[in-house]
């Protein structure tokens, strides 16, 4: 499985607090049938620009990396960033330099706010200028928090993908409808989100359990050999 959303490396965010915890959060990924985990730490363009943001995501990885030694039974890592929205993303050139390592892709957060189509013709620009494929982080928390399952079909039709966190799936009220928008094709990629061991663990091995419950297990398999194919294409 792919994990396209994670706060794994440590000290960087509100995510992992210590090499240790990291180690920890891979073993579990792992044993859940995660074997490529993006870490996506957060970006705020408010706070710094992406070469102080790299130098210490390179930092963080050098923890995690020198801490990992030889460990084999831990996923494939790759390096990204979660991206939030900002007025003004579309021309900002540094900001491709976030895209996940070796492939186009951009995770934008948009802000806990009502959506503008303003704001989304923005993140699709960002397509063009920034030479990126943006990918909408968790768009099942806005639909939820803002209370607007309009959001999905908003995206639809625009050159821009979405990731869904597992808990879209876990969730009593919203688990039907997760299903639903997995198999309508809705769902480009799947990510845990996760930043720790207690409040927000690595989860993804629940959400492929209710996806089998649900007899969804053909679609999962043809979004993750899709997730799969698209981490390995070569791209510069």
């Amino acid at each position: 499985m792919v994990d396209f959303h994670s706060h794994i490396l440590p000290g960087i965010d509100d995510g992992s607090d210590s090499a240790e915890t990291s180690l920890a959060m891979l073993r579990e990924s792992w044993l859940q049938g995660v074997d490529i985990l993006c870490a996506t730490p957060h970006f705020y363009a408010d706070e710094e620009d992406p070469d102080s943001f790299l130098n210490r995501r390179a930092e963080a990885w050098d923890v995690l990396r020198d801490a990992l030694g030889d460990s084999r039974e831990v996923p494939d890592i790759r390096l990204g960033a979660e991206v939030l929205y900002f007025p003004g993303i579309s021309v900002a050139e540094d900001v491709s330099r976030l895209r996940l390592e070796g492939t186009p892709f951009l995770l934008v957060e948009p802000p806990m706010a009502p959506w503008t189509d303003a704001m989304l013709e923005e993140i699709e620009e960002c397509g063009h200028t920034l030479r990126c494929i943006p990918v909408i982080a968790h768009i099942d928390r806005y639909m939820r928090m803002l209370g607007d399952r309009t959001l999905l079909d908003r995206t639809a039709g625009r050159r821009l993908l979405v990731q869904v966190n597992a808990s879209f799936f876990l969730r009593r009220q919203s688990r039907d409808f997760a299903v639903a928008c997995l198999r309508r094709g809705r769902i480009h990629f799947l990510g845990s989100d996760c930043h720790d061991l207690r409040d927000r663990p690595p989860n993804l091995g629940d959400a492929v359990d209710v996806i089998f419950e649900a007899s969804a297990e053909d679609d999962l398999l043809m979004l993750n050999e899709r997730a799969i194919s698209a981490l390995r294409q070569k791209y510069m």
